[in-house]
């Protein structure tokens, strides 16, 4: 007996169409949209976001850091107190591989940016190079050098001497290809 398949309604067209892709997102990975993680301490919301989890070996890995008031209040943060912009590269045992951080001026000296209203956000995007910072728990030997193919985990960080305040987003899980 010979069967043959033949779509006379939406539903099993759309039916095929989620079966193949999902058969062939088993054998190659398919990422559609952007990955992300918050963490939220009143009055703020940290969000970073990655535009997707397999990345080619040394294919720049862009972080886009979300800082948003969610609060009644305008908020106002300063030069040197408040860590604008930070996210870390772990390695899959957890151990330091990269940190993007925000150098803001000179020590002491407190500027403040211009305030953030309430619903609105500062948006910045950073990248790791897929090579080791100096420093963190980085031997001298390996700074600056391409990491190896294999699994990395990013998260975000945000510090306000200010308010008081620090957070961080759950890690998002990457996957260096070989």
């Amino acid at each position: 007996m010979r069967t043959t398949f033949s779509a006379k309604s939406p539903f099993q067209i759309i039916s095929a169409v989620t079966i193949a892709l999902m058969f062939l997102n088993m054998f190659l990975p398919l990422n559609f949209t952007s990955v992300e993680a918050e963490a939220t301490a009143y009055p703020f919301k940290l969000k970073i976001t990655l535009e997707k989890t397999t990345y080619k070996p040394r294919e720049l890995v862009n972080v886009t850091w979300i800082l948003i008031n969610i609060g009644e209040e305008n908020i106002t943060l300063y030069h040197s107190a408040d860590i604008l912009f930070d996210f870390i590269v772990y390695d899959e045992d957890f151990l330091h591989v990269f940190r993007h951080r925000s150098v803001w001026g000179i020590p002491m000296v407190y500027y403040p940016f211009v305030p953030i209203p309430p619903s609105a956000n500062r948006t910045i995007t950073g990248f790791w190079d897929q090579t080791y910072d100096g420093s963190g728990d980085v031997i001298p030997a390996l700074w600056h050098k391409e990491v190896s193919p294999g699994i990395y985990y990013v998260t975000g960080f945000f510090s306000s001497s200010t308010y008081r305040i620090k957070l961080q987003t759950p890690a998002i899980r990457i996957t260096i290809g070989g």
